[in-house]
C-alpha cells in the first residue's frame, strides 16, 4: 500500500481541520514572551511596512499547516493567496562541534546559566550572556537564518515569509528551547554535556577518598566531610557553637552570609534560598509538635 505523503497537498481545504494552525494573537503584538517578541522584531526591522501589515493580516485571517522544526531547518505551509499553500523553508546555520564545546563550557562556568538550563527557565541573562560569547540564539534574517519561499515575489521578505515568522514566534511561546534545538542539540542533550564538563571537587585528606557532589555545582565549591551546620551561619568556627533559636523573630540564617556570589536566572541565589525558609520552619515546627505530643503520651 502506498504511503500517503501530505506534502503534495496544495489547498488548505485538503488539510484536516485538526492539523491547521491558527494564529492566537488576533490583536495586539505577536508573542507573549520577551524572546518571541525579540524574534518578531527581527522580521519587523527589515520588512517594508505595508508588506509587513499584509503579512500579519495573512497570518491572522488565514491558516497555516505542517509546521516542522528540526535541527538546521524549519518548514511551514502558509495559506495567504486564495486557498493555495505556499511552502516556506527556513534554513538555520547549525553550531559545529567546536562551537558546541565552547557553548557548553560557557554554561558550565556560570552557575546562573547552568541553573536556567536545568530549571527550564529561558532567561534574558541566559540569552544575553551567550550572545556576549558570540552565540546568538535569537537569529535575524541577515545572520544564520535564511527563509525561502516559492511564490516568486520580487520583494524580500514576501508576505508568506512574514506570516511564517509570526507562526514560528508563537511556537517559541510554547517552547523557547527550540531555539537551541534548531542549532543542533536539545536541552536534555546539553544538560548531559554540561554534567560531563563540570568537575567533581576533591575533598582534603586522602586522595582516594572522595565525596561525590552534584554534577551541576559550580567548580571550586567544596564541602567538608564533618562540620557543625550552625557554625556555618554563626561564624563560631571550631569553638563552642551557640545555635540560632528557631523562635528568634525574623532570623534567617542565610542572611548572615550576605549576598550570594551566584544567580539563578535574574535572582540572587540567596534570595531564592530565603524563600524556602518559611516552608522549612513550618515543617520543623510540625515535627517538633509531633515529638512533644509523643512525650506527653
Amino acid at each position: 500500500m502506498r504511503r500517503r505523503n501530505r506534502w503534495w497537498i496544495h489547498s488548505i481545504d485538503e488539510v484536516p481541520a485538526e492539523r491547521r494552525l491558527k494564529l492566537k494573537a488576533q490583536d495586539g503584538p505577536v508573542g507573549r514572551a520577551w524572546y518571541s517578541r525579540d524574534f518578531v522584531r527581527a522580521i519587523e526591522s527589515v520588512a517594508e511596512k505595508k508588506r509587513l501589515a499584509r503579512g500579519l493580516a495573512c497570518a491572522r485571517n488565514k491558516e497555516a499547516c505542517r509546521l516542522v522544526i528540526e535541527p538546521g531547518r524549519i518548514k511551514i505551509g502558509i495559506s495567504c493567496s486564495g486557498y493555495t499553500i505556499r511552502d516556506v523553508d527556513v534554513m538555520v546555520s547549525r553550531f559545529k562541534q567546536p562551537e558546541w564545546d565552547q557553548l557548553i563550557s560557557a554554561i558550565a562556568a556560570d552557575a546562573a546559566l547552568t541553573g536556567a538550563l536545568v530549571s527550564g527557565e529561558f532567561t534574558e541573562y541566559f540569552v544575553h550572556t551567550l550572545r556576549a560569547n558570540n552565540f546568538d540564539l535569537i537569529p535575524s534574517l541577515d545572520r544564520n537564518f535564511h527563509p525561502f519561499c516559492n511564490c516568486g515575489d520580487q520583494y524580500d521578505p514576501c508576505i508568506h515569509k512574514i506570516a511564517a515568522w509570526y507562526f514560528i514566534a508563537e511556537a517559541l511561546d510554547e517552547n523557547p528551547w527550540l531555539l537551541l534545538y534548531i542549532k543542533g542539540k536539545s536541552r536534555e542533550e546539553i544538560i548531559q554535556a554540561v554534567k560531563q564538563v563540570l568537575p567533581v571537587p576533591e575533598m582534603p585528606g586522602n586522595k582516594g577518598d572522595r565525596v561525590i557532589l552534584s554534577g551541576l555545582l559550580p567548580s571550586g565549591i567544596s564541602m567538608p566531610k564533618t562540620a557543625i551546620p550552625a557554625g556555618f551561619f554563626t561564624f563560631e568556627g571550631d569553638g563552642p557553637v551557640i545555635p540560632l533559636r528557631s523562635d528568634s523573630a525574623g532570623v534567617v540564617p542565610v542572611r548572615l552570609l550576605g549576598k550570594a556570589p551566584h544567580y539563578l536566572g535574574r535572582k540572587n541565589l540567596a534570595d531564592v534560598v530565603i524563600e524556602l525558609y518559611p516552608l522549612i520552619c513550618s515543617y520543623a515546627d510540625s515535627i517538633r509538635s509531633d515529638e512533644k505530643k509523643k512525650e506527653g503520651e
